[in-house]
């Protein structure tokens, strides 16, 4: 309904205009009443949806600017000056439709940012003379103790002052793998608490919170975003001088002002105001149809200069979920062996690190029975018993303290998975090592294609961003194929590598999918967002939005970016053709001033058909159409090679 009626509101300066000047041309039909009357309802009809153009016009003027608004105001002057003030009237009716369309085009999507907060729980419980009370999170202060439990959101920055827990601060840090938090260990507010019960002691509440302070940057960097001038304005600056000269020329070869209001009136630009917003607009749908939401003209243009592309790992490169992505058995024992002893260990364990194992067993149908005995330290490993045999799975020192030899060969095989960028857990069979398990973040198998087919459009860096650590990030950039990378970055630093690249006048393109991202993602020129997966302000915040987080939708979107500056060019094409010959007509005294409005009208028609051929559009993505030649193929790693396959088993 909110739609309908956004339309509905859109609609009334136009609706309005239209009645008015049917109802002034039925009364000059009909012969009723007196002329000045309808002269008058036309009048009024072009005041009334005008005003605003007269006073954008004037304000041009006084700013030394000469834009469409400024051809308007002369032309609808001229033409009320010699009377004609239905065409003066018709005018102004397709000027309110084409700003009610580009209105509605541009704004239809772009919200405020709302429910950012949201993340912050609105009550917190606080340990109080030793009792638990809960109480609103804003009652709580700098020095209380608030207890977390599993699964529950923290309310507050602070420091943890008892108990352990496993904490999933991706959408601060943007951290792939959730974080042990130990007596001492520094905690975000927004961020959730997966498995242990937490008391933090609070250092930061309110606007002084990380989440807090990354709304302020969000709302600043929004703030300092300039639009792009639009193509018709950049035309009419000597377009307008030259119809100028042109109508007085007509008026003195011809001795008559409506031959020279005429050839004002058919080279009035409103082809050129409607060659934007139409070519926008059917650009605009046809990504919606592709799963992409764009949320203005401006951005398609800023697309198709874009000469740097940032892209946040966690969420966008990959799935931001731990995944099993090797295992390696020792001394003669099944690689399936050793995944099940580790399920086994790991079955009652909530740990990230656990339940990757657990999906791996269930995809390979791995039967895994309940241990007779299961304790887990927190930060280190799991001790487990089935029929009399003890297995223990963890980090190798917590195999070390154990008891378990581990020897040169296997601490280098440790190192190995470590500099790809893996974490790596031992299991151990009755104090034997039978194998390792590597976990890492799962890269999403269109990531190396997709970077493939952009630098293939053009771009000419494609540099990577993360939270993670130097390791994590070298080994994910090698793999993929990015340019360059930057690791470890906290948000600010984030918005500060934007606003350095943007210095260096580049015109910077972000994508990225959590709270961490989106001050970045507002700043940048051209903010994309991975919306399904993504946070409400990263999709709130963003320009243009992957609904289905599928990356390959990035080439959909530049390939439509050119498509629809193409088109918008051709418009303008169209425009100056039917200007030339209206031109010829109207100073030759063919049109009178009521034909030259009909006649510039016809220009609109075709530049709005024109436009909406976009619609039908196909974009040029390598990911969606294996057969086409037009952008390369990346061959997939070994390693990429098997996640293609969700049901191959070690």
């Amino acid at each position: 309904m909110a739609k309908y009626r956004e339309i509905a509101v859109l609609s009334i300066v136009p609706g309005i205009v239209g009645i008015l000047i049917l109802a002034s041309w039925a009364l000059a039909y009909r012969d009723i009443g007196p002329t000045f009357v309808n002269a008058g309802i036309a009048l009024v009809a072009t005041l009334f949806g005008g005003y605003l153009r007269f006073i954008l016009g004037f304000k041009d003027i006084f700013n030394r600017k000469i834009t469409v608004n400024v051809f308007v105001t002369v032309a609808l002057i001229a033409t009320i000056a010699v009377g004609e003030f239905r065409a003066a009237a018709v005018v102004v009716f397709i000027m309110a439709v084409a700003g009610a369309l580009e209105t509605y085009t541009l704004d239809k999507t772009r919200r405020g940012i709302r429910n950012l907060l949201d993340l912050t729980p609105k009550r917190a419980t606080i340990r109080h003379n030793g009792e638990e009370v809960v109480v609103p999170v804003d009652e709580v202060q700098i020095g209380d103790v608030v207890v977390v439990r599993p699964g529950g959101r923290i309310p507050v920055d602070g420091i943890v002052v008892g108990g352990q827990s496993c904490v999933n601060q991706a959408p601060i840090t943007g951290e792939s793998m959730p974080v042990e938090k130990f007596k001492g260990g520094e905690v975000f507010g927004g961020t959730l608490n997966e498995t242990g019960r937490l008391e933090i002691k609070t250092a930061k509440v309110g606007p002084d919170t990380t989440l807090a302070r990354i709304v302020h940057l969000v709302e600043q960097a929004q703030g300092t975003k300039a639009p792009i001038q639009n193509l018709a304005d950049r035309f009419t600056v000597w377009f307008l001088p030259t119809v100028l000269v042109l109508a007085v020329i007509s008026f003195l070869t011809s001795g008559d002002i409506k031959v020279a209001v005429s050839v004002l009136l058919v080279a009035c630009p409103c082809a050129f105001a409607i060659a934007t917003p139409t070519a926008v607009t059917a650009g605009i749908s046809n990504m919606a149809r592709h799963a992409v939401l764009i949320k203005g003209g401006v951005f398609l243009e800023l697309a198709n200069k874009m000469d740097v592309l940032l892209v946040d790992k966690t969420g966008t490169f990959t799935f931001g979920k731990p995944k099993v992505v090797d295992v390696v058995a020792f001394d003669g024992i099944s690689e399936e062996e050793v995944l099940r002893l580790a399920a086994i260990a790991e079955k009652y364990s909530e740990h990230p690190l656990a339940r990757s194992v657990m999906n791996r067993a269930r995809e390979c149908d791995i039967q895994v029975p309940d241990p007779d005995e299961f304790k887990i330290e927190i930060g280190m490993g799991v001790t487990a018993r089935l029929d009399g045999t003890k297995i223990l799975v963890g980090k190798n020192e917590f195999l070390r303290d154990k008891g378990v030899p581990i020897s040169e060969h296997i601490e280098n095989m440790i190192s190995e998975q470590t500099e790809q960028g893996r974490t790596t857990i031992l299991v151990s069979n009755n104090l034997k090592p039978v194998g390792l398990i590597a976990i890492a973040d799962e890269i999403r198998h269109e990531t190396p294609r997709a970077i493939a087919s952009l630098k293939a459009m053009g771009i000419k860096n494609i540099t990577m961003l993360t939270g993670d650590n130097h390791k994590v990030a070298k080994a994910v950039s090698e793999e993929i194929g990015v340019d360059d990378f930057q690791a470890e970055l906290l948000p600010e630093q984030k918005l500060q590598y934007v606003e350095k690249l943007q210095k260096q006048g580049l015109v910077v393109g972000m994508i990225g999918d959590g709270i961490n991202d989106a001050p970045a993602l507002a700043l940048a020129d051209v903010g994309i967002a991975m919306g399904a997966a993504g946070t409400d302000v990263a999709v709130e915040t963003a320009d243009v939005t992957l609904m289905n987080d599928d990356l390959s939708r990035v080439v959909n979107f530049m390939d439509m970016s050119r498509k629809v500056l193409l088109r918008i060019k051709l418009n303008i094409f169209f425009s100056i053709m039917y200007n030339i010959i209206g031109f010829i007509l109207a100073g030759f005294g063919m049109l009178t001033p009521v034909l030259a409005v009909i006649f510039q009208e016809a220009g609109c028609i075709t530049v709005v058909f024109s436009s909406t051929l976009l619609l039908w559009s196909k974009t040029g993505s390598r990911l969606e159409n294996e057969d086409s030649g037009s952008l390369p193929v990346v061959p997939l790693t070994v390693e990429n090679a098997m996640r293609e396959n969700v049901s191959q088993c070690v």
